[in-house]
């Protein structure tokens, strides 16, 4: 019975909708209110490695920055209207000089329209250049910072994209270096003014993503391990992976705990996993009027509140303006793309002109 009555509340409810949309409020018809939940245009920004390893060819036999381009070229535009984005990368350049840095702001300012980041993607990786990836994180973090401070309620992100060697930390500590050289795990201390930048920089890169996530700001890692290393340096940089993946709040529940990426369509799909979730499960109230019961609808379906934060939706916040949808809800709408949903709200309501 009760599965019945939400259908018909459903139905009731969309063809309320219809008349919304086909009558004017010159015919001085009232119907009851309701209140919309659209997506809450978060705000993400892309920290994209273009060391020397990017230009490597991959098994489809392409770059994988060819592989990573393609891949942002067709994911980008979906976020088109659902999401403010910016773009990050590392290293700057391929001399002694550049190599290892990373510009303190993204090079792509945070902007809503797609098609300007599309087309001011790099043409290519640097040709030799290092993997400061601690640097291109901390922009995007020091940015979404800033950006908190004259947005406070705004949910923010981090995409990192990288094939896991991350170096560049010419203050790392030798006694805790696990070396990344190919001569082995002695050669950064033998030679300890090259040696401390090809040490793998964990320490502090799993400090700043946990304490990024303490201030509401999640990461998700896709890593793009399948080019060429040497058995040992990739393990190193699964293992890796693995940890940041979860500092940054967003990893699987089992290993790889990253987004695992090697190809166009494996970077299309993990790309489409944080935009599907983000654009589908975080919805912003769209009025102020007070909503009756705890039931969202959408053409014939509907989800019931869960506080407990299992299956339905809930507010993510004090003053119930944002709710996330958890659980299988979220699932059938990211399955169903369903981007809007609707309450009945108290009141009665002049259809739109």
């Amino acid at each position: 019975m009760q599965r019945r009555v939400g259908r018909l509340g459903a139905a009731a409810l969309s063809a309320l909708l219809a008349a919304q949309e086909s009558c004017g409020s010159k015919t001085g018809l009232t119907i009851p209110c309701t209140v919309e939940f659209a997506p809450d245009q978060p705000e993400i920004i892309f920290v994209v490695d273009r060391s020397g390893s990017m230009g490597e060819i991959n098994a489809e036999g392409v770059t994988y920055w060819t592989a990573l381009d393609r891949a942002l070229r067709q994911t980008l535009p979906l976020l088109q209207g659902f999401a403010r984005v910016g773009m990050a990368f590392f290293p700057i350049g391929s001399d002694r000089a550049t190599q290892c840095r990373a510009e303190p702001r993204p090079a792509i300012d945070l902007t809503n329209e797609m098609g300007s980041i599309v087309s001011r993607l790099p043409s290519g990786p640097e040709r030799e250049g290092g993997t400061p990836t601690y640097e291109g994180i901390r922009a995007a973090v020091e940015t979404h910072r800033e950006r908190r401070a004259v947005d406070p309620p705004r949910r923010r992100f981090i995409v990192l994209v990288t094939d896991g060697g991350a170096g560049c930390n010419a203050e790392h500590s030798l006694d805790r270096c696990t070396c990344l050289a190919l001569e082995g795990q002695d050669a950064c201390a033998q030679n300890p003014d090259v040696g401390r930048i090809a040490c793998l920089d964990d320490e502090r890169i799993l400090r700043l993503l946990s304490q990024a996530r303490v201030e509401g700001i999640d990461t998700f890692v896709i890593g793009l391990v399948g080019m060429r290393f040497s058995p040992r340096n990739e393990m190193i940089f699964r293992r890796f992976l693995d940890e940041i993946a979860e500092a940054g709040g967003r990893g699987n529940p089992t290993s790889p705990r990253y987004l695992a990426a090697t190809n166009t369509r494996e970077i299309e799909t993990a790309l489409s996993r944080p935009i599907q979730e983000i654009a589908t499960c975080f919805l912003a109230r769209q009025s102020n009027r007070v909503i009756v019961g705890e039931r969202l609808y959408h053409e014939g379906t509907s989800i019931e509140r869960d506080p407990t934060e299992r299956n339905g939706w809930n507010w993510t916040d004090a003053s119930n303006t944002r709710i996330r949808l958890f659980g299988s809800a979220c699932q059938r709408a990211v399955e169903s793309n369903v981007r809007r949903w609707y309450t009945p709200a108290e009141g009665r309501c002049l259809p739109p002109e």
